[in-house]
């Protein structure tokens, strides 16, 4: 899906609505939670008599340390979630996961290597300041995409470099590699941790709207509509800011027609 859908550019009457998105590489649910935010921001733009079609979206993702015990020495990730839930449960989720993943269009394996992920919060930061989010929101799908699709592991430094390239993070392999080795972003990304948990999010992903609403799990594009409609200032200057408010309540379907929230956690 094209990045273009997520801003409304040009229009003298936008109102600016800015999306702070919790998340980590390793959360399945982070991946499909952007990918029905992006559903919903097509879906808002696309009638442009709507009041939701001014709304000009800054997306930006922001660092949560799923798994604290990852080190940057590489595991096999099968090995790592059987040793969690066991041989025929890990099958059992895998199951799940895939038909979960299908909806999103993702072909979703638990297959390939993960390591700290920490490399990867320091390149989405130096993304969204190389070029906001039409660089940083970009980058991080294709991240999402190599590490549940293709085998991928977010903690690689090589395999990290070589996308920041891709992306336009940084000219040069060379640059890419020499940004690794520095401890450039490391404290801003340390504190993005820091302000994770003084906010209280336990799992992601997390999203905050405007510092107005804010909502955990991978909510289905109609509940994101829901929160846009909620957010449009018929003055076009977005109001006073209330409290963030914690909306947990993203639906999962299961085989009896129960829901139960979508978050990593």
């Amino acid at each position: 899906m094209s990045n273009e859908v997520i801003a409304n550019r040009g229009s003298a009457t936008s109102q600016k609505v800015k999306v702070d998105i919790i998340s980590d590489a390793i959360c399945p649910f982070c991946f499909f939670g952007i990918r029905n935010l992006k559903k919903a921001l097509a879906t808002a733009h696309s009638d442009t008599s709507s009041p939701l079609a001014r709304l000009n979206f800054d997306l930006e993702f922001k660092p949560f340390v799923l798994d604290p015990t990852l080190t940057r020495e590489p595991i096999d990730r099968r090995k790592k979630y059987e040793a969690r839930h066991g041989r025929e449960g890990l099958a059992a989720r895998e199951k799940m996961m895939q038909e979960r993943a299908r909806e999103c269009g993702v072909n979703f394996t638990y297959d390939g290597t993960v390591s700290s992920t920490h490399d990867y919060h320091r390149l989405l930061h130096a993304a969204y300041e190389k070029g906001g989010q039409d660089i940083q929101v970009p980058l991080a799908e294709r991240l999402f995409s190599g590490y549940f699709e293709h085998r991928k592991n977010p903690g690689s430094r090589e395999y990290l470099a070589s996308e920041a390239v891709k992306s336009g993070v940084f000219p040069t392999t060379e640059a890419a590699k020499e940004f690794f080795e520095s401890d450039r972003y490391d404290a801003e990304v340390k504190q993005g941790y820091l302000k994770a948990r003084m906010m209280g999010v336990t799992g992601v992903p997390f999203f905050v709207f405007d510092g107005k609403v804010a909502v955990s799990g991978a909510q289905p594009p109609e509940a994101f509509l829901d929160i846009f409609t909620e957010l449009v200032d018929p003055n076009g200057s977005g109001g006073d800011t209330p409290s963030v408010t914690n909306q947990n309540s993203a639906p999962e379907a299961s085989g009896t027609g129960t829901v139960k929230p979508m978050a990593c956690g």
